[in-house]
């Protein structure tokens, strides 16, 4: 297998990644059962959580598990400045 990384390695990976982070930046240009995973893992784990959605009527496992939901990628950096305010 070279060049693929076996599911189970790949979400062990991802997981081990959201507990070693501080924020969670979930990037959202569709629908994407993977990352939906993602950010309930990160809240589960108290963390916080961003997501970037361009989705029109984002599911409630999306808004509930995100702290602050962006339209665009562009307003990312005010969006860490206001937490790192706080």
């Amino acid at each position: 297998m070279v060049g693929k990384v076996p599911a189970a390695d790949f979400i062990k990976r991802n997981l081990e990644d959201i507990n070693r982070c501080d924020i969670l930046i979930a990037y959202m240009p569709k629908l994407s059962a993977g990352t939906c995973m993602e950010l309930f893992y990160a809240k589960m784990k108290g963390k916080k959580t961003i997501c970037v959605c361009k989705i029109r009527n984002p599911s409630p496992w999306i808004t509930m598990h995100s702290d602050i939901i962006l339209k665009e990628v562009e307003e990312l950096e005010q969006a860490l400045k206001d937490i790192n305010s706080h």
